[in-house]
């Protein structure tokens, strides 16, 4: 399907150009780890809308940082 709407070939590049990428965003999409080096189906989905709308993305960092921080008060105050 993708071939006859105009992706030219399966190289990064045209990829990028045909759906518009910049790097860091297709980095973002398709990146994988040494333990995970194929992501599936729902990982990507989920990539692909960070991609898009990256404000859940930047929430969910933002409240890991605020409970570290809760948490260090805590022990803080603990002591």
């Amino acid at each position: 399907m993708f071939r006859v709407t105009g992706l030219e070939a399966r190289s990064r590049e045209s990829f990028k150009a045909y759906f518009g990428l910049s790097n860091t965003e297709l980095d973002r999409i398709v990146s994988g780890s040494w333990r995970v080096p194929i992501r599936s189906a729902w990982q990507v989905a989920g990539r692909i809308r960070n991609v898009a709308d990256p404000r859940p993305e930047r929430m969910l960092m933002a409240s890991v940082i605020a409970m570290v921080i809760v948490v260090v008060g805590i022990a803080q105050w603990l002591r």
